[in-house]
């Protein structure tokens, strides 16, 4: 009898001690009171950007229909978020983005705590290409 050879895999810690490790919680969590609060800047709504993004080609890899529905409707917070910033120069949100926001937050910890670190791991270089992608588009 011949043995097979195992096949590696790429391993990575579970997205749970990433997200503790990481304090991407944390982040994500002050960057919605900052917008709250009053004291938002250009970080906090890149931050909650790069959250929905992530969690929405996560989610539509994984074909979560609940997650996705979180990111359309916290989508349309962001971009509220931006036009008004647009018009004023200064970052806030109505009552019903703020909630939309936590929302996003809270379907994140919820979603990435079920994951895999690989998958994890492999969504944010999505990402990443995608971020430079748009960068160089828009140069």
């Amino acid at each position: 009898m011949t043995r097979r050879k195992r096949k590696p895999r790429p391993c990575a810690a579970p997205t749970i001690v990433l997200i503790q490790t990481t304090n991407l919680e944390l982040h994500e969590r002050m960057s919605v009171q900052a917008f709250v609060g009053g004291w938002a800047n250009t970080d906090h709504f890149d931050n909650l950007a790069d959250c929905h993004d992530l969690l929405k080609l996560a989610a539509s890899e994984k074909r979560d229909q609940e997650t996705l529905a979180v990111c359309e409707l916290s989508g349309i917070a962001l971009l509220n978020v931006k036009d008004r910033y647009a018009e004023t120069g200064r970052f806030g949100v109505t009552g019903e983005e703020h909630k939309a926001l936590q929302l996003l937050a809270d379907a994140s910890k919820d979603f990435w705590s079920r994951q895999s670190g690989t998958f994890f791991h492999s969504t944010w270089t999505a990402l990443q290409q995608m971020r430079r992608y748009q960068r160089e588009k828009a140069a």
